[in-house]
């Protein structure tokens, strides 16, 4: 009974704090939110195949690695440092590219790429601090896997986030950058930072058996890399209702969204506000209809932003008109 209560103890630490981290970036992407599938999908993935897919790589390595050094400190440092960010990197970004590749129209800002690739950080977290808690369970008791997860999920528990989220800001401005050159380089230039800090990271953690200053690389690294993907959020969520502003003015005059719309469809704490009202009231198909309403204006929004920065095409153009037409069928039903 006392394995089993500690195992469910190690089940919640583990997954809780992913699950409130994963919750507040989802609610960062306030203008237009990601299909819930996707979400899922992004967060499993990293949970479930990215690791399988980085163990097996991580094994394989880590063979030649342990014939040239052997049993040292020198192999601990490599396989951490080294090995493990160029195995799991790459896998935990895979999914990102899937999602250019098979949901791209989903991808409207670079916004979207840290998203997902937050999500995938955070479902990969879950699942490696799980294993790294039944360990210190086993070596150490409660009292070791309270300590961990101090560090695992409290110290360093957005770290996994932050290294793949740089790999989908890379991503997603490979999509929405008008510059070719930024298109080419920006998924490399993105994977790469994410492995140096997962790099940095590991290094510093390692070494910190033999001192504890080491540990400051990694701290200095992470809640560095933290700092500045959160200032890129912030600065990314301004630009989109900026984008709003812009490019949905002149859809009022058009009859696309109704002019005592526009300003609520602008602000995130009005949208707030008349959805909360409907759901108050008691109104819960207005509420969601409120949903679907002001996300649809936000992806027109960003398409006719696409359209005019990346470049017009066939697709992009069905897309617009499709969005005009069922925003003003909602507009009737509203």
């Amino acid at each position: 009974m006392e394995t089993l209560t500690a195992v469910l103890a190690i089940i919640i630490l583990a997954v809780v704090p992913m699950v409130l981290y994963a919750l507040f970036l989802w609610w960062m992407d306030r203008y237009e939110k990601e299909p819930l599938g996707l979400i899922l999908a992004s967060f499993l993935w990293g949970a479930i195949p990215a690791v399988i897919l980085s163990l097996i790589a991580q094994i394989v390595l880590d063979i030649p690695v342990s014939e040239f050094f052997g049993s040292s400190l020198g192999t601990e440092v490599v396989g951490a440092s080294l090995i493990a960010p160029i195995t799991e990197e790459p896998f935990k970004g895979l999914m990102l590219l899937l999602l250019m590749l098979f949901f791209r129209h989903e991808i409207d800002t670079p916004l979207d790429g840290i998203l997902y690739g937050g999500l995938v950080g955070f479902g990969f977290a879950t699942t490696e601090n799980f294993f790294y808690f039944l360990d210190a369970y086993g070596m150490s008791g409660m009292g070791g896997v309270l300590e961990l997860a101090f560090f695992r999920a409290v110290l360093f528990g957005l770290n996994h986030a932050l290294f793949t989220g740089c790999t989908g800001l890379g991503i997603a401005l490979a999509r929405t950058s008008p510059r070719r050159e930024v298109r080419i380089a920006a998924p490399f230039v993105g994977l790469g930072v994410a492995m140096t800090l997962h790099g940095l990271h590991n290094f510093g953690a390692t070494l910190s058996s033999l001192t504890c200053w080491a540990l400051l690389i990694s701290l200095t690294s992470d809640w560095g890399g933290v700092l500045a993907l959160l200032g890129l959020l912030i600065y990314f969520t301004v630009r989109e209702q900026r984008i709003l502003v812009l490019y949905l003015e002149d859809e009022v005059e058009k009859g696309t969204i109704a002019p005592e719309d526009y300003p609520v469809i602008c602000s995130y704490w009005r949208r707030v506000g008349q959805r909360l009202g409907a759901l108050v009231r008691g109104e819960v198909g207005r509420w969601r209809r409120l949903g679907t309403y002001y996300r649809l204006a936000s992806e027109l929004a960003f398409a006719r932003h696409q359209r005019v920065t990346v470049g017009s095409d066939e697709v992009i153009n069905r897309r617009v008109d499709q969005l005009r037409k069922e925003l003003r069928r909602l507009r009737q039903e509203l």
